[in-house]
């Protein structure tokens, strides 16, 4: 009687024509396309031999990983510097306000006619010089506008103008020896008042607070 697993002594595995490697087979079996003899797969290549879909990429933001869309809703630094010298040249200029109409109240009527309006005109230039600072800023810091803030520095620079112009315009021949010396210094305050008004209007007018603005408003 023949042996059906083959010659005597013989692999009953090998008499079927397979070989154990590993546990799988090398022969007789099957094997996925794509696939190399040993059931090996080359790196990089997907199961099957098949090509994965391409997905189409994330959106790329700034360098900062900001949407863009954030980047214009956040306040540039010189916005905010801006309204912030705006809000302390409005507090100084409060202060001298007040003490002008002090001394306005404690002249009255007896003053010249001239002189006095002048000084009226003055006080009130003032007066709304710090309102426009002080509400521009309220604006330039919201995005909603600028217009108003650059007014007010309109007003504080043409005020400041008059002061160094009264000042320089003074008589000082046959005077004391020392009121040449007193006329300079008095100059510089005017021109001091004007330092943060010029800082202020070149912030407020800078690219980045102009295109923040238009966003804003465009909203």
């Amino acid at each position: 009687m023949t042996n059906p697993y083959g010659q005597p002594g013989q692999d009953p595995q090998q008499a079927g024509g397979y070989q154990q490697s590993g546990g799988y087979p090398q022969s007789g079996g099957f094997q996925q396309p794509g696939t190399p003899p040993g059931g090996y797969q080359q790196p990089g290549t997907p199961p099957g031999g098949y090509a994965q879909p391409a997905y189409p990429s994330a959106p790329s933001y700034p360098s900062s990983g900001q949407n863009p869309n954030q980047l214009l809703n956040t306040r540039p630094g010189s916005a905010t510097a801006a309204a912030v010298l705006g809000f302390v040249q409005a507090g100084i200029t409060l202060i001298t306000t007040i003490l002008m109409l002090i001394g306005l109240a404690g002249v009255g009527s007896g003053g010249e006619g001239g002189e006095l309006a002048l000084a009226w005109i003055v006080t009130l230039a003032q007066a709304l010089g710090a309102a426009l600072l002080i509400y521009g800023g309220v604006q330039l810091v919201s995005g909603t506008g600028r217009t108003i803030f650059l007014a007010g520095v309109g007003v504080e620079l043409a005020i400041c103008l008059y002061y160094l112009i009264r000042i320089l315009s003074l008589d000082t021949s046959g005077e004391l020896p020392g009121a040449s010396e007193l006329k300079s210094s008095a100059a510089m305050i005017p021109i001091l008042f004007a330092v943060m008004p010029v800082i202020a209007l070149c912030l407020a007018l800078t690219g980045n607070v102009a295109t923040w603005a238009q966003s804003k408003r465009a909203r």
